[in-house]
């Protein structure tokens, strides 16, 4: 009997879809703040936050996945800091979400890798799989490719 895979998922929402990152990636989940900005850098890019001694960007994960109509701020905004491979080291980036909803252990079998959400085309490649989940779909999103995409 094959053994299962089981990989744990924190699930947010990004203006009106789910989406999902690696729980094991995830070093906080921040209240939304305002961060500073830094001039020059792309539109995505909403600036610089200080967390523990470490200066983090934060990206807004409604523009960088190309979400047109959506609402700047709501009471559960708030700040996912992840962790990214960095050339064997961890680099740490956050993204800007619009509620951070559950933590679901899941099978990695009942993860297809077909993804029928659309979004920019470079972001595109960073989905990595679908998962139905009563009357949602949530869109599983590898860290290290979303991370090139912002370094681009």
């Amino acid at each position: 009997m094959e053994e299962e895979k089981i990989v744990s998922l924190t699930t947010f929402r990004s203006a009106g879809e789910y989406f999902a990152f690696e729980t094991i990636r995830i070093r906080h989940i921040l209240e939304n703040m305002k961060p500073t900005s830094v001039p020059l850098t792309k539109d995505y890019i909403l600036g610089i936050i200080n967390n523990h001694g470490n200066m983090i960007p934060v990206v807004d994960f409604r523009k960088i996945t190309g979400a047109k109509n959506y609402e700047e701020n709501t009471d559960d905004s708030s700040i996912i800091v992840v962790a990214c491979e960095d050339n064997g080291g961890e680099q740490l980036v956050s993204f800007k979400v619009d509620e951070v909803d559950d933590v679901l252990n899941c099978n990695i079998d009942d993860i297809s890798k077909e993804v029928i959400y659309e979004v920019e085309p470079n972001v595109q490649k960073a989905l990595t799989g679908t998962i139905k989940l009563g009357d949602k779909f949530i869109y599983t999103v590898d860290i290290d490719t979303i991370a090139k995409v912002i370094e681009q």
